[in-house]
């Protein structure tokens, strides 16, 4: 399963890309670097996705606690995640992203890969289920580029501009879920109390 893992990966030439950007108010401070069982919730999602990708970038403003991290600033700060998708399209490498929130720490990598595979001629690939569409576990390829930034020069920040503007393949609810469930996949962290019920043990949870 590696090794095949590996041959897709190199084929689109992809990067994991993690959105470090937000100002974390609902969570009252950086929730990127808060402790989640013993390491940092930055930590959980760059090991988790590390196996999948020669190049992982952290999209977003340096501080301190990233040093080991490749950190690229976002071309025009303060704009929101599709700024940071279009400073990803820039800076990578490769054909395309797979981009990813930093507060979603319950990803799971044998859906991931599932949606590498599904890339095929397609300009961004996007999970959609009955909370709606998360652009912020997606993949998006370099030819999206031109459109993204007509966007940001028409001050419309808005992912979903983007989404319906290019060929996107949703991978529907049902596909999702002979992985996982969507719930705690796309879980994410947005306040204390979020954090305290990721930390728990399944039993003592909610």
């Amino acid at each position: 399963m590696t090794g095949r893992i590996h041959k897709r990966i190199k084929m689109y030439l992809m990067t994991g890309i993690v959105l470090i950007g937000g100002k974390s108010k609902r969570f009252g401070r950086d929730k990127v670097l808060i402790t989640m069982g013993h390491k940092p919730l930055i930590t959980h999602v760059v090991d988790l996705i590390n196996p999948l990708f020669d190049e992982i970038i952290l999209i977003g403003h340096r501080r301190k606690g990233l040093e080991k991290y490749r950190v690229v600033e976002d071309i025009r700060p303060g704009c929101g995640p599709l700024c940071g998708i279009y400073t990803a399209l820039n800076v990578t490498k490769g054909d395309s992203c797979f981009v990813f929130a930093a507060d979603m720490p319950n990803l799971n990598r044998d859906f991931i890969t599932f949606m590498i595979s599904q890339l095929d001629g397609h300009d961004v690939v996007m999970p959609i289920w009955s909370k709606g569409r998360e652009p912020l576990h997606a993949i998006y390829h370099k030819r999206i580029l031109p459109a993204t930034t007509s966007l940001i020069e028409q001050n419309d920040f808005r992912i979903f501009s983007l989404v319906d503007k290019v060929d996107t393949l949703f991978i529907p609810e049902d596909v999702i879920r002979s992985f996982g469930d969507p719930l705690k996949m796309f879980s994410n962290i947005n306040t204390p109390y979020d954090l305290d019920i990721m930390a728990s043990p399944p039993s003592t949870r909610p």
